[in-house]
C-alpha cells in the first residue's frame, strides 16, 4: 500500500528492493542454511555455498520457487503452519521437518531450509535441530540462530513446539 501511494506521488523509493539480510544464512557452515524464499537470481549464491537441497516450508500458494532453483536444486516442499494460520505447528509436523534436515546432512548434502520471509518457521526448523542433534539448550539454539540469521523470531508456540519434540527425544 505505501509503495503505491508513493508511486502515485512520484515518490522514488531509496530503500532497496530486496531485503538488506542476505539471503542464505549458514548456521552450520556447508551444511545447513536457511532463509526466506528464493528470489530469480539466488541460485548463484546457494550454488556457490554447494547447496544441494532446498527444503520450502511454505505452501506453493505464498510463493513459488524461481526456476533458476528448481532447474538446480533437489526441492522438496513440506508445509508448516506459521502465526498466520490457524492451527499451531504440532511436534509431529515439526520432527518430519527435522528429520528431513538430518538426513541431507548426515548425507552431506548441504540443504537450505527456507519459509516466506525466514522468520518463523525456517529457524525453527533449525532450531530444533540443532536442539536434538547438536544438544544445545534451547536458548543457546535461538541465539545462535539470531546471530547468523538476525531476524529469527519464532512465535510462542513454536518455541512450545520445539520444547516438545526436545522433552519426547
Amino acid at each position: 500500500m505505501i509503495g503505491q501511494v508513493k508511486r502515485f506521488l512520484g515518490i522514488k523509493d531509496q530503500s532497496p528492493s530486496r531485503p538488506t539480510q542476505p539471503t542464505v544464512s549458514w548456521v552450520l557452515p556447508g551444511k545447513l542454511a536457511v532463509g526466506g524464499l528464493p528470489q530469480a537470481g539466488d541460485a548463484e549464491q546457494l550454488l556457490k555455498g554447494n547447496v544441494k537441497v532446498v527444503l520450502s516450508l511454505c505452501a506453493e500458494s505464498e510463493g513459488s520457487l524461481p526456476e533458476d532453483i528448481t532447474q538446480n536444486f533437489q526441492c522438496l516442499r513440506l508445509v508448516l503452519p506459521d502465526r498466520y494460520y490457524t492451527a499451531n505447528l504440532t511436534v509431529e509436523q515439526l520432527a518430519q521437518a527435522v528429520d528431513i534436515v538430518r538426513q541431507h546432512v548426515d548425507n552431506s548434502l548441504p540443504i537450505f531450509v527456507h519459509c516466506l520471509a525466514g522468520v518463523e518457521r525456517s529457524p525453527t526448523v533449525c532450531i530444533a535441530y540443532l536442539c536434538r542433534y547438536h544438544k544445545l539448550e534451547l536458548w543457546e539454539a535461538l541465539n545462535w540462530l539470531k546471530q547468523v540469521h538476525p531476524g529469527s523470531m519464532p512465535s510462542a508456540s513454536e518455541l512450545r513446539a520445539i520444547r516438545e519434540y526436545i522433552d519426547q527425544a
